[in-house]
């Protein structure tokens, strides 16, 4: 006897099963003979949880929502009935029969396609937490041989269909011995964030996410009935060996892939982002009308051994057939997304479709290779951000020769999925690619990555010894000891996440807050400062003869938590003026090593054995007494320069209805200006005394403003007018802060900065004594201009 499955369905009924199980309620009609008792039956069903969907005279629609483990294998169902599965299980009392015909499993989800069968088991949490899967694992391997047999036995001996058993999970935090069983007995995990990341993926790419799917849960597994070859051409470019060949769109699609980095997976790479699902469907109406692509579709085969059978030879070129691999996920596309999957849009059958498309394969092309292409491409015809690219590296394998390439992709892994990972305090707040920015959703990639590496926090390139020596990557606080850049990724993302959960947890609501008004910690800015003052904790631990390089991501944040709390304290009672005061300093890399600088002397002030030299350098370089000086200054300066500016306008244009201020003064100044006057109500003082000293800036330069100006305000010597004019804009950023306590002192070098402007003003502006042109009278205060986010 051999084994059996139970009903499957497939066409019209499958259309009429999916029409029910995509629903998220069960729906039931109830009738009575009159009102009275179509009434009481509506109490009842209410009494056991149904409701009211909609009432007829005599009848009611009654609806309740689904048990979460049924909505689970629902949800699952749908999925590979939207992906394009052509036959499946009609309910979830789907039985597999035994050889010995008495034993009987029942079987949660069953889709097959053309070359591939999936049969899932689902398991859910109420509560969330912890799970074991043991259960599942137990039973899959038990049912497996019955499962294959029956499967054989279904559709024939000779079908070469790729069966596959796998779990969903949903609110399941599986332990790791469940996952390493599971990758061991070849059993993919099918997570609430892959359900979620594939449905909305085949919202883009319709049945083409299917071939992604597949990739991604039978990867370097070998599929019969992918099998292809046709004739093709070979050459080479250097050592790059590449074929050309037409090919149908629809066998092309079955092993290509393109790239989502979706929050699910770390491993599914970034670049489907340059996929549009609009441009999709034009293209897609395009092939409908009978339209044809003249150029090459690049894909990069990424298996070994390519085989090709030669025919003949012309020199470097060489014709013949070409078997393509049998893999799903094979051909990674270069370029031609648009082309090869506007196919998934178009109304053709597949197997009645003769198209063919004209494809230049590369085989095995390296990474970095890959993304160069891609990048080189791509750029001559979408903008590709750095952002974008930063995603793009980190699916670089992170075991590259170059250490360099292999940091970049460490950090950059190690971020994404601290945005992906349920536990991790930046979850869901890393803006990638085509996400829309939110107050929470506001760190970039970029920003954050060079955070990392300028801290060294995984360690330091070290240049080789010798002509012939190569470059190392020496492992930093962390990570990791062993040549392993995986254990390095993990340890730092597992460290960042303790670290970066010490503020989350403990100052919750300022952490909340992300970028929005009053916050702080959980932006670019803020995590920037926090990086660099866990390096220099760090740093110091490690004086007492800490190794940390050899500690575990949590022995080093018990180490660091101490000296963390003084500055989790301060934020979490911050007034708001406290908050501006690290806000206000500006974006610049120089900014947030002075807010890294306040977070340590608030360390300092609680932990007096933290008395690094830099706090008290830093402590000391803030001028209290000359901040005072400088704003007294500043008001001088705006006065003389409104004097100036106002009589030098009035001269030269004149003053009848006020043509000096329409003709002299930009127009979104007269605006700004207007609406402060109006907003302020004091009739009694000219609009124009409501301009703000940065519109001075402005003024000066505007159209041919500045022939009136130059031989008294151009400090710089030789550049354009609007930089000789930029030491206005200086001025009126440091009178914010001499006007603002809240923001502090200013330095040193600040208060000098305007002790030498305020000399100038004095005697050019003032004094009315012409400027040499040629030299150069003023020189701006130590400033690094690097933009930090």
């Amino acid at each position: 006897m051999t084994a059996t499955l139970g009903n499957l369905v497939s066409g019209d009924e499958l259309r009429s099963t999916y029409g029910l199980r995509s629903k998220r309620v069960d729906e039931k009609t109830v009738t009575a003979a009159s009102a009275t008792a179509l009434k009481m039956k509506r109490e009842a069903e209410e009494h056991d949880g149904w409701e009211l969907a909609k009432e007829n005279k005599r009848s009611l629609r009654m609806q309740r929502r689904k048990p979460e483990d049924r909505q689970l294998e629902d949800d699952v169902w749908t999925l590979f009935y939207r992906m394009g599965f052509k036959e499946m299980n009609a309910d979830r009392n789907l039985m597999v029969t035994g050889k010995d015909g008495s034993s009987k499993r029942q079987l949660d989800v069953f889709a097959k396609d053309d070359e591939t069968v999936f049969i899932v088991e689902c398991t859910h949490s109420r509560d969330g937490g912890a799970k074991s899967i043991k259960g599942l694992l137990d039973k899959i391997e038990a049912v497996r041989e019955d499962v294959m047999a029956a499967v054989k036995a279904k559709f024939g001996r000779d079908s070469k269909l790729k069966v596959k058993l796998a779990i969903a999970t949903r609110n399941v935090d599986i332990r790791t011995a469940d996952r390493d069983r599971a990758a061991a007995a070849k059993v993919p995990i099918i997570t609430e964030a892959d359900l979620e990341y594939f449905q909305r993926l085949t919202g883009i790419l319709k049945v083409a996410a299917r071939y992604q799917f597949l990739g991604r849960y039978l990867r370097d597994e070998k599929v019969e009935g992918l099998r292809t070859s046709l004739p093709a051409t070979r050459g080479r470019v250097g050592d790059t060996t590449f074929y050309s060949f037409l090919i149908s769109p629809h066998d092309l699609l079955r092993i290509a892939y393109i790239s989502h980095m979706g929050r699910s997976n770390d491993d599914l790479d970034t670049y489907q982002r340059m996929v549009k699902p609009t441009r999709l469907k034009s293209i897609g109406a395009f092939i409908d009308e009978g339209g044809t692509f003249p150029t090459n579709i690049v894909v990069n085969i990424k298996r070994d051994g390519l085989r090709f059978d030669l025919k003949d030879r012309f020199g470097d070129t060489a014709t013949g057939t070409l078997e393509l691999p049998g893999q799903y996920g094979s051909a990674w596309v270069i370029d031609g997304q648009h082309r090869l999957y506007g196919y998934a849009y178009a109304g053709r059958d597949a197997e009645e479709d003769r198209s063919v498309v004209s494809v230049l394969a590369y085989e095995n092309l390296p990474a970095t290779a890959e993304i160069k292409m891609f990048v080189d491409i791509n750029t001559q015809q979408v903008k590709v951000q750095s952002n974008l690219v930063k995603e793009l590296v980190s699916n670089l394998d992170i075991e590259d020769e170059d250490p360099r390439k292999r940091l970049e992709a460490i950090c950059a892994r190690a971020v994404l999925n601290m945005g992906s990972d349920k536990a991790s305090p930046l979850k869901d707040r890393i803006l990638l690619t085509g996400d829309d920015k939110t107050n929470s959703r506001c760190l970039t990639l970029t920003s954050l990555v060079d955070g990392i590496k300028g801290n060294n926090l995984v360690g330091k390139v070290q240049k080789p010894l010798g002509r012939n020596g190569a470059s190392v990557l020496q492992p930093g606080p962390l990570g990791h000891l062993s040549t392993n850049a995986t254990d390095s990724m993990r340890k730092l993302q597992r460290g960042l996440q303790l670290y970066f959960g010490l503020f989350a947890t403990g100052a919750q609501d300022h952490w909340d807050l992300g970028d929005a008004k009053g916050g702080y910690l959980g932006t670019n800015l803020g995590l920037r400062a926090l990086l660099v003052l866990l390096r220099k904790i760090l740093h110091f631990v490690e004086s007492d003869g800490t190794r940390v390089v050899s500690s575990s991501p949590e022995e080093l944040i018990e180490l660091v938590q101490p000296y963390a709390q003084p500055v989790i304290d301060f934020f979490a009672q911050a007034t708001a003026n406290e908050v501006t005061y690290f806000r206000a300093r500006g974006s610049s890399l120089t900014s947030v090593d002075q807010n890294a600088l306040q977070m340590m002397a608030i360390v300092a002030s609680a932990k007096p054995d933290f008395d690094l030299p830099e706090i008290r350098d830093y402590l000391e370089s803030q001028d209290a007494a000359g901040t005072e000086q400088a704003r007294d200054m500043i008001l001088e300066i705006h006065k003389i320069l409104y004097d100036d500016v106002v009589s030098t306008l009035k001269a030269h244009y004149g003053e009848t209805r006020d043509s000096w201020w329409i003709s002299g003064v930009p127009k979104q100044v007269r605006i700004d200006c207007d609406v402060r006057y109006n907003t302020e109500g004091d009739t009694s003082r000219d609009r124009w005394q409501s301009l703000n000293l940065i519109d001075y800036s402005q003024i000066v330069v505007y159209e041919g403003n500045w022939d009136l100006f130059k031989d008294r305000y151009n400090f710089y010597g030789k550049g354009a007018k609007a930089k000789l004019a930029r030491w206005i804009g200086r001025i009126s950023r440091l009178r914010n802060i001499t006007t603002h306590v809240e923001k502090g002192p200013l330095s040193r070098d600040q208060v000098d900065y305007v002790r030498d402007v305020y000399a100038l003003v004095k005697r050019h502006i003032e004094g009315e004594e012409p400027v040499d042109g040629k030299t150069q009278l003023l020189f701006d205060e130590p400033e690094e201009q690097r933009e930090a986010a």
